[in-house]
């Protein structure tokens, strides 16, 4: 079921109707143009790599100018006037406090260009420290597929494409097609190396990715000894009952601590407003312009007239929110959520608690473990669970129906393929170059958005936690990226609506085979992943989306001194889902392509190595920390159980292949036999460990000073009392907190 190299076979159906008749709304079909500005050999892949290594150095050049003027050289300037690079490719606020608050953990000195080399510097251990372990988990993931792809690669150009080149089918040593599997005969021996590699790679992705599971702590001591109380009844819904209902049921367990959950949706909302009229106020005294003007009702860019005092405005709207907050505060505590955290002694007496206790005719409620406080999504606890999977299948199946049926990259694809003779033409002469790469650079821009539009669907269904949300990001853009990116171009099909008009064809044999066997580019996939590897991933580095979402947010400020609230909001976490789903996409392509088409897999690589690199920047220098759920890092532990998927398919694709070119042979019946045994093997054996810690590292959880109280009442509470403390949860190496109480101070004794 692939497309690689001209796949023609005369002994299988009938080949005498001409490929024009078929209809590229259902057959894919990529067409190349005949001029060439290098050569004609390999399919214009030396073209595609000449392109892509350009422009990634221009990419590279253009980030390390934008970087090197926005390094702020480790000084906390969130109060001064900067440039818009300053504000958006300078380190983090997070990152910053390290610098100036720890040595262990400091930022690496990477003035001018020094950037680069300090990205090879960066240890585990400092990642660790800095980032907490959903990231050394994800680097991890990603040096243990390096690991992994490294061995197939040099086993596949080493072995296998000697082996495809011992073939006459396709063409002469300068074809890409005389590389491929297809190239030898379908009765010769050597294809039973390509079968036994299918089964050996088995045992090989066991030994290395079960290495990868984790071992080290990912939750804190708070966090191992609390449990998470849901359905509790109006009536139940104290502090007091539930202490006395736990200390009578299980006398011999102390109880530590009780919070209860509210709904602070709304005033999320208004603290968040309060904060940013607050830091406008204070922008303007310590900046010392007193007769800055602020447009209330637009944008000061776009409307400068009828403005109005900043400093008194925002005065005014402090006071007017400050009342707000503390009302909408007093009625948040007056209606609880039916949600509860219990904090214990010790990890073994929460463990105790979830097994033993049965819910009764009168407590219907249902015990969990706790997740830890910084992974909470508080706002949307008060979505119940009745509401929100009615919420997830009403937007999970828009989401189906615009991606899968509506906007396929493919069909892009497929209407640059329909262009006109004239309009083709006229493509052709701006560019060989050009016309031969757009359509692989359409389908990696296109299929680069779907993620995004996954990942913006989960955050509206109201995950209660980031770990959750994380999780069905990956699984939703990596199967959807799957079927997208790599089944549908193998078989030929734009759509998935093609897909499942198969067997309602009546010449739907016909059309299948034809559409599976085209004499087409056999070259797309290797110049989709050399694309991927290089412009991708330079990309990545520039953040260009984030940019634009910048820009956008900076043409709505109503005044100048808003620009201090940009940066807080530019300033994201680590999107773990989409990056894990990516990677897993790219190790799925090259892996199941290893033995048909060798080529791709020195490409694979390259994309796994700076896709490493670039997340490792990226995570430690300009996203925040994020502390994810560590009950097994779920997330983690199913992105090592998706790498079956590549072997799976390569195996299907053997099976399926020996089929074809003989038949009801041996070779199909062992392909086929294989792949039922390994399927048996992974999905009921389990040979992949979860990420658990060890029992030697649970008693050396590390403590932390989070609690089951959303930050939002705490900051709400310093408003009432008339005091101002930043509230943020901790941070892996980082002391944002002791930071922030002493610029607030600051501020205060500058008013004064």
């Amino acid at each position: 079921m692939f497309i690689c190299s001209q796949m023609v076979f005369n002994n299988f159906g009938d080949r005498s109707r001409p490929l024009g008749n078929l209809n590229n709304d259902t057959c894919l079909t990529t067409r190349r143009a005949n001029a060439t500005v290098i050569s004609n050999v390999y399919e214009g892949i030396p073209e595609t790599i000449l392109l892509n290594v350009v422009s990634w150095i221009l990419l590279i050049l253009l980030f390390a100018i934008l970087r090197n003027r926005a390094w702020d050289y480790g000084r906390l300037a969130l109060v001064h006037t900067e440039k818009w690079t300053q504000l958006f490719y300078k380190n983090t606020e997070d990152a910053v406090a390290v610098e100036e608050s720890s040595t262990d953990v400091s930022l690496i000195p990477d003035t001018g260009c020094l950037w680069f080399p300090s990205i090879f510097k960066i240890s585990r251990e400092r990642i660790y420290t800095r980032c907490g372990p959903d990231a050394s988990h994800y680097l991890s993931f990603q040096e243990h597929l390096l690991f992994l792809s490294s061995a197939i690669m040099i086993f596949s150009v080493c072995v296998i494409l000697p082996i495809n080149f011992q073939g006459t089918l396709q063409g002469g040593k300068t074809t890409f097609g005389h590389t491929t599997v297809s190239n030898l005969e379908p009765t010769s021996n050597w294809l039973w190396v390509h079968v036994i590699a299918s089964f050996c790679f088995v045992p090989l992705t066991v030994l290395i990715m079960r290495r990868c599971s984790g071992r080290k702590p990912s939750v804190t001591a708070l966090t191992s000894r609390t449990i998470m109380i849901t359905h509790i009844s109006r009536s139940q819904r104290n502090s007091e009952d539930i202490k006395n209902y736990f200390t009578l049921k299980y006398p011999d367990i102390e109880i530590k601590d009780i919070q209860i959950a509210y709904r602070v949706k709304k005033l999320t909302k208004l603290e968040r407003e309060r904060e940013l009229s607050r830091e406008a106020k204070m922008y303007c005294i310590l900046n010392h312009k007193p007769d800055l003007k602020v447009q209330p009702y637009g944008c000061i860019i776009c409307c400068p007239w009828k403005a109005k005092n900043a400093l008194l405005y925002y005065t005014e709207e402090e006071t007017r929110l400050n009342e707000l907050v503390i009302r909408e505060r007093r009625t948040v505590l007056e209606n609880p959520l039916g949600i509860a955290f219990l904090t214990l002694n010790s990890e073994e007496s929460a463990q105790h608690v979830i097994k033993s206790f049965e819910p009764g005719s009168v407590r219907h409620w249902l015990i969990t473990k706790a997740p830890s406080p910084s992974d909470i999504n508080w706002e949307n606890l008060e979505i119940s669970y009745r509401n929100w999977y009615s919420k997830a299948i009403i937007i999970n199946g828009i989401l189906f129906l615009v991606l899968f049926f509506l906007t396929t990259p493919l069909i892009v694809v497929n209407v640059f393929n329909n262009l006109t003779s004239a309009q083709d033409i006229f493509v052709s002469k701006l560019s060989p170059v050009l016309s031969d790469f757009l359509p692989t650079l359409l389908l990696l821009s296109f299929s680069a958005l779907m993620p995004v539009l996954v990942a913006y669907s989960d955050e509206w269904m109201s995950h209660w936690t980031k770990s959750k949300q994380n999780h069905a990001t990956m699984h939703k853009a990596f199967f959807f990226l799957l079927f997208m990116v790599l089944i549908l171009p193998s078989l030929g099909l734009t759509s998935a609506q093609a897909f499942f008009e198969w067997p309602l064809q009546s010449h739907n044999v016909t059309v299948r085979w034809e559409c599976v066997f085209l004499a087409d580019k056999g070259a797309f996939f290797v110049n989709y992943i050399i694309t991927s590897a290089l412009i991708g991933t330079a990309l990545e580095l520039l953040r260009f989306p984030e940019l634009a979402m910048y820009v956008f947010r900076f043409l709505r400020i109503k005044s100048e001194a808003e620009k201090t609230s940009i940066r807080k909001e530019i300033m994201s976490e680590f999107p773990f889902g989409i990056h894990y789903a990516w990677t897993l996409l790219i190790f799925t392509i090259s892996t199941v392509y290893s033995l048909t088409c060798p080529l791709i897999t020195p490409f694979g690589l390259l994309y796994l190595c700076l896709k490493h690199f670039v997340d490792k920047y990226n995570i430690y220098y300009v996203y925040r920390p994020i502390t994810m759920c560590g009950e097994g890092q779920q997330i983690h532990a199913s992105a090592v159980k998706m790498v079956r998927v590549a072997i799976f398919v390569l195996q299907l694709i053997m099976a399926a292949f020996s089929f074809i070119r003989g038949g009801l042979n041996v070779k199909f019946y062992v392909s086929l036999m294989g792949l039922f045994v390994t399927i048996a093997f992974f999905c009921f054996l389990s040979p992949f460990p979860s990420c658990k810690p060890t029992q030697s590292n649970i008693a050396n959880f590390p403590e932390s000073s989070e609690q089951y109280v959303a930050p939002v009442l705490l900051s709400s509470q310093n408003v009432e009392q008339g005091s101002e403390v930043i509230i943020s949860s901790p941070s892996y190496g980082s002391n944002v907190n002791e930071v922030g109480v002493q610029l607030r101070s600051d501020m205060g004794s500058s008013i004064a």
